[in-house]
């Protein structure tokens, strides 16, 4: 008998699912959880029905990152399982190194591999470092499909804690639904030996409980997702979309977002993550060219890290909800835009300002606007949209081809140095018929368009 349920007991008509059974290729666990780069690694293989117990997989010249691995029987192919493949130097946890008195030493940067074989079994490792110099200390487990809960503490040589972490949540995880991986970031006080100790939060353990541990200075990056990865849209009209920026290790910088070899007429606007934040709202307008199928756009993002310039790719994914309450960033194939016929514009709005539009604080910018005749109407209701706080539109004034818009900015909200993209709404401004108000007001609003996305900073005067 096979029950199956919702671990919180819901259930709605797309709470769909598919069973395999049978006597089928199960890969339950692999050791190591992944390999450096350019090499080969052995890996062991746990699991039922399984045509092989090791595998030796070449990555060749794949980038760092995740990659999968799976068994064939027959003509089915297992379950896949993840492999990390890095570019720093790799070593194998020697047991027995449970205590600090018996750590294991280890080279910076490093990456070991690692299992915690027994319930109540620790790990510990120890390292040269200067004061001053900061030190990161990473656990990839449950990220990679191990039951593993880490939690990681560093000491000095007396056994003084000087940080420690249980879990930390990431972002670009996809469906992780419990981040159980640890991390730790911390300026060394002075020259020394430290120790990095690992163990499970629950006590558990077995050969299954195997974990990547890195330790190395910080090395500041980043990933991108893009949100939602398939829009429909009106041709010659403006969607807007968001970008979430993932950074690591204590990148703050800006990040530039361009369209990679896109179709004639569509355009990116807003196309940067300002310093510091984590996500921003950009546009992209498509021509008034109905497709037959919907097109396929790629994302990419840049930024200079250490005097290099940095790029990468930009993820589609959808935004999902995990029991109301935690939020998934999960990748999708490609970012796919269908562009309809239906109330198609043939004239886009245009922003004629330069770009980033400069608000002084406590004060007011314009914005010029090219567009349709109904700019000029009294027919549109301009708003903002999700405005960062203390950011308003002040007025609207018809002018010459189009309109110009007043922004106004509170000093007290907006600061200098806030940066980031204003969306701007056109709603049609109806006037419902005598006895019909309330009617009217219930209904939703739709916007006509949307403008494309304007970058803004705010400034001292």
């Amino acid at each position: 008998m096979i029950e199956i349920k919702d671990s919180i007991y819901r259930g709605r008509e797309d709470f769909v699912y598919r069973i395999a059974a049978g006597e089928l290729s199960f890969i339950t666990s692999i050791f190591p959880l992944g390999g450096k780069a350019g090499t080969e690694t052995k890996v062991s293989l746990g699991g039922w029905n399984l045509t092989t117990n090791t595998l030796t997989p070449s990555f060749g010249d794949a980038e760092a990152g995740v990659h999968q691995l799976s068994v064939r029987k027959d003509d089915r192919v297992s379950n896949l399982a993840p492999f990390a493949v890095d570019t720093l130097p790799e070593c194998l946890e020697k047991e027995s190194n449970n205590q600090q008195e018996n750590a294991q030493p280890v080279p910076v940067p490093v990456i070991i591999n690692g299992r915690i074989n027994k319930s109540g079994d620790s790990d510990v490792f120890s390292f040269e470092g200067r004061g001053g110099n900061e030190i990161v200390a990473e656990v990839y487990a449950r990220r990679l499909n191990s039951p593993l809960d880490s939690v990681l503490r560093l000491t000095d040589a007396s056994g003084r804690q000087l940080a420690a972490n249980d879990d930390r949540e990431d972002k670009g995880a996809g469906l992780t639904t419990h981040h159980a991986d640890s991390y730790l970031r911390f300026t060394l006080p002075a020259d020394g030996t430290y120790y990095v100790h690992l163990a499970d939060a629950q006590n558990k353990g077995g050969t299954e409980y195997s974990y990547r541990l890195r330790i190395s200075p910080p090395r500041p990056d980043f990933e991108l997702r893009i949100v939602p990865s398939s829009i429909n849209v009106r041709g010659g009209a403006t969607m807007p979309l968001t970008v979430y920026a993932l950074r690591k290790d204590g990148f703050v910088g800006d990040i530039a977002l361009a369209l990679r070899d896109a179709p004639a007429g569509v355009t990116l606007s807003g196309g940067w993550v300002p310093a510091d934040q984590e996500k921003v709202r950009v546009t992209l307008t498509v021509p008034p060219t109905p497709t037959q199928d919907p097109l396929s756009l790629s994302l990419e993002g840049r930024a200079t890290i250490d005097a290099r310039e940095i790029v990468h790719p930009v993820v589609p994914a959808e935004d999902m909800m995990q029991a109301f309450f935690y939020r998934h960033l999960v990748p999708a194939r490609e970012l796919r835009v269908a562009i309809s016929a239906r109330g198609m514009t043939k004239v886009p709005v245009k922003i004629v300002s330069e770009t980033p539009v400069k608000i002084p604080a406590g004060g007011t910018a314009r914005i010029q606007l090219a567009g349709p005749p109904y700019m000029l109407t009294g027919k549109v209701q301009l708003e903002l949209g999700e405005p960062p706080e203390g950011i308003t539109i002040e007025k609207v004034e018809p002018a010459r081809q189009g309109a110009v818009i007043l922004l106004r900015s509170d000093p007290a909200k907006a600061r200098p140095g806030l940066k980031g993209n204003l969306i701007i709404n056109a709603f049609p401004v109806a006037v419902p018929a005598p006895g019909k108000e309330k009617v009217q007001a219930s209904r939703p609003r739709v916007p006509l368009t949307v403008l494309p996305a304007i970058p803004f900073e705010i400034y001292n005067l």
